[in-house]
């Protein structure tokens, strides 16, 4: 399916659901509404050619000022926060230090997340356990209208002063009691999906960035003013004490690159770079050994194991992950996507997270990142160093003492989020200088499945109950 035929495609099926959703709020049918926003938001953030879309975030504002009840709200505790988690998951995301942070600064948590992570998020359990800290879970898999209640009905119970939005871009009933609370709560969003598509630009008061790349967008793309926008950075989520469990593969004689994260990240680029090279490294190195950590299309991986038979292995992603970094003597980023966290796993493991520049998208993950020598332009450039870095140990140590640092601590962040909270800014610049999206998001074009994407969002959802009637015919 070519460029063009593709976008037609997706322009049109945004049409249908647009239509859907505006006749169906037209007949005060809000479910089918909820259901058509959902899937359209979906459809958005997977093709990401546009950032925002107004008309979708003023009809959830109009839908939730027709169902849902304010009159009854009022602040109760100027130090309880409500925390509403979309995602419901453990250590993966910045829920964990985000939450962990609160309570160690005193706050009461009001946290909010899906039924469906009960008993299912046992490191977020022991970092809150004593702390003034509450479990709500809601149903967030039956009607939207509910799911809207549900919510709004959390916040005029405990009447938070303020309140975190954090969940997934086609999260619509929280993106609707969000938006209803402007003027009576102050809300942050934290800003994770920076580079794509979202619903709820009216849900914040205030927008956590993470990185620069994400502060341009948020101000040129999705017209959000930088008065509105506050930088802190963040640290993974490390257990330092896990175990290293040890490879079911001889690695004896071998030094180890090691690289990882979802592999649609390495597909792509016009002369599928990355694999380019890992080819070239073990070309080049007899001694290394490739690992690669991850779930997805591994037939790129199975060519090079081919190719280099007991020197390339594809594992599964590892609890001790720290471990398995340490045992390594670089971490090659993927490519054309990079991978933020695992660049920061890296650092903290002391290891160097070798990457390939693809336009601005890596920027500001690390403090000081630019200064640091691990990004380059070109494939021959990175080679070069990857050659030094394996050559010559004493250059490898150098390089590794510059890294020292560019990942902030737990009590930085802990230090840097009560001055948020308490003076609604940070110590660290927002810069919204240009940066050009253009080749990003043509490559998000190229590898656009349309199909899967069709099929997994107007079929194999929950929304699918109400919105199936309308698509039995493509």
């Amino acid at each position: 399916m070519g460029k063009e035929f593709k976008i037609k495609k997706v322009d049109d099926l945004t049409l249908k659901l647009k239509r859907i959703a505006s006749k169906a709020y037209k007949s005060c049918d809000y479910e089918r509404c909820f259901a058509a926003i959902s899937a359209c938001a979906n459809v958005l953030y997977c093709f990401n050619q546009v950032y925002i879309d107004e008309n979708l975030e003023e009809m959830l504002i109009r839908i939730g000022n027709n169902i849902v009840e304010l009159e009854n709200f009022q602040v109760k505790n100027k130090k309880t926060i409500l925390f509403y988690d979309g995602f419901g998951l453990d250590t993966r995301g910045l829920a964990l230090i985000y939450l962990k942070a609160l309570v160690n600064i005193g706050y009461e948590v009001i946290y909010v997340t899906s039924a469906e992570a009960k008993n299912n998020q046992p490191e977020i359990h022991k970092v809150v356990e004593g702390k003034k800290f509450q479990w709500i879970y809601i149903d967030m898999s039956s009607s939207y209208s509910y799911w809207v209640r549900q919510l709004n009905d959390v916040f005029i119970k405990y009447g938070p002063a303020s309140a975190f939005f954090y969940t997934k871009p086609d999260d619509v009933a929280a993106t609707t009691v969000f938006s209803l609370f402007k003027n009576r709560v102050i809300r942050y969003q934290i800003d994770l999906t920076d580079h794509a598509f979202w619903l709820g630009k009216y849900a914040f008061d205030y927008s956590i960035e993470l990185r620069d790349v994400g502060c341009m967008i948020a101000n040129k793309y999705r017209g959000i003013e930088s008065s509105k926008m506050l930088m802190l950075p963040y640290y993974p989520t490390i257990d330092y004490d896990a175990s290293f469990m040890g490879f079911d593969f001889e690695t004896e004689g071998y030094r180890i690159v090691f690289s990882g994260g979802s592999l649609y990240k390495t597909h792509g680029g016009s002369e599928n770079q990355y694999y380019k090279i890992v080819d070239e490294l073990l070309k080049r190195h007899e001694d290394v050994l490739f690992i690669y950590a991850g779930y997805g299309d591994d037939s790129e991986l199975k060519v090079l194991m081919n190719q280099y038979h007991n020197r390339v292995y594809h594992i599964a992603e590892r609890k001790d992950l720290h471990q398995v970094m340490k045992q390594s003597v670089f971490f090659l980023n993927t490519y054309p996507m990079f991978g933020g966290l695992m660049m920061q796993y890296a650092v903290t493991a002391g290891k160097l997270p070798i990457t390939l520049r693809h336009n601005n998208d890596a920027d500001g993950i690390l403090i000081n990142q630019a200064e640091l020598g691990i990004e380059f332009d070109s494939v021959e450039e990175l080679l070069q160093e990857v050659d030094k870095l394996l050559d010559d140990k004493e250059y490898l140590e150098k390089k590794e003492e510059l890294i020292k640092g560019s990942v902030i601590t737990e009590k930085i962040f802990e230090e840097g989020l009560q001055m948020l909270l308490e003076e609604n800014k940070t110590i660290y610049p927002i810069s919204t200088e240009d940066i050009d999206t253009t080749q990003f998001r043509e490559e998000y074009i190229l590898r656009f499945d349309y199909d899967r994407i069709y099929y997994g969002t107007i079929f194999k959802r929950k929304l699918s109950a109400v919105l199936h009637d309308e698509f039995l015919e493509k």
